[in-house]
């Protein structure tokens, strides 16, 4: 675990971590969910992933999915599926989160992450 969160800390990239459950949110009529304030973010390191691919699709009305990725991140680092992360300024919702185990310890977690536009609409 030490090890690997050296290589990210020494060898990262800065990101913004945001959490959905503190940002400031309404429902519309239908049901859409809308951020007006994400609020303060947390500062975090993050390796690259290199399977990147471009699709174009819309995840839902608002948001339009323009390419995904995978990052890999320090273990103690908190983030769910629907945070936001930013990187290099551009908005990403985090759309998998799955641990990497080694011998019973999770020790970094690799974030699947969707690059999005129109981000008032989140879920």
């Amino acid at each position: 675990r030490t090890a690997a969160r050296t290589l990210i800390e020494k060898f990262g990239n800065t990101i913004t971590v945001y959490s959905l459950d503190s940002a400031t949110k309404s429902t519309n009529d239908e049901g859409d969910l809308s951020v007006s304030s994400w609020g303060a973010g947390t500062s975090a390191k993050c390796i690259d992933g290199e399977n990147s691919k471009e699709i174009l699709s819309y995840d839902s009305m608002g948001i339009e999915q323009v390419g995904d990725d995978d990052i890999i991140i320090k273990d103690n680092i908190t983030i769910e599926t629907k945070d936001r992360i930013t990187k290099d300024s551009v908005d990403y919702k985090v759309v998998e989160v799955s641990p990497v185990v080694t011998q019973d310890t999770t020790v970094a977690k690799i974030v699947g992450i969707a690059r999005v536009t129109g981000t008032t609409n989140w879920v």
